[in-house]
């Protein structure tokens, strides 16, 4: 498994590139996620890591996917298609090769600053969509993170282990296991660990884009693009 210097080298690299094509100095960003410029700077080297506002203001602004961070730079990987999955699936072979199943081990992954650790759940970046499991470190008595997170779009949550304090708005929840959450992500919210154990939730964001197309979700009609602080 890589290490989080590994994972942030390969999210580091993918943000240059896509800041780079955007035409977007690294002086500019910064500005516009409210970060000093070396700071933007050291996490495209993989020095660092951003917080989870941040790196969603970064997408944004870039116009690229959560998901596709996870992957590595130097790999064109396609999304996958209605069209791959059939003919994946019409083969005699393993599931893990077409890409539909992925094992534990082989998650991609990011540990962000001073925050959780998230692990997608598909072996390939899905359009309009996120699915991840997060994972919160102990932290008994922490206080709530300082930034609040709003995007377009919705999520959905399930806490798989431990309590996790949530806020949405001004509502607030302490959720356990089982326990589950369904919201606009344009509401701002942020979710924090304040016990002694370790939390773990898989959450499901379906960015703005895919929910107005789909009839059975709601449309997200929001002014500002997880999500998920530690």
């Amino acid at each position: 498994m890589e290490t989080a210097e590994n994972e942030w080298a390969t999210v580091g690299e993918r943000i240059r590139l896509a800041r780079e094509s955007s035409g977007i100095s690294v002086r500019e960003l910064a500005r516009r996620i409210d970060v000093s410029a070396s700071h933007v700077s050291q996490v495209e080297r993989g020095l660092a890591s951003f917080s989870v506002r941040a790196l969603y203001s970064v997408v944004n602004i870039l116009g690229i996917s959560m998901d596709s961070l996870f992957e590595q730079a130097t790999v064109a990987i396609a999304a996958p298609s209605l069209e791959d999955e059939v003919i994946a699936t019409s083969q005699d072979g393993p599931l893990d090769e077409a890409g539909i199943v992925l094992r534990r081990g082989s998650r991609p992954a990011m540990q962000l600053q001073s925050g959780p650790r998230w692990e997608r759940l598909t072996a390939k970046p899905e359009v309009g969509a996120e699915f991840i499991e997060v994972i919160y470190q102990p932290a008994l008595g922490a206080s709530p993170p300082e930034d609040f997170i709003r995007h377009p779009g919705r999520e959905y949550g399930v806490i798989t282990q431990g309590t996790l304090s949530v806020q949405v708005g001004f509502g607030r929840a302490e959720m356990s296991v089982g326990d589950s959450i369904a919201f606009d992500s344009s509401i701002p919210h942020r979710f924090w660990n304040e016990t002694a154990d370790q939390v773990i939730a898989v959450w499901f964001v379906l960015d703005a884009g895919a929910s107005d197309q789909d009839a059975d979700f709601p449309s997200a009609d929001s002014a500002s693009h997880h999500h998920v602080t530690g």
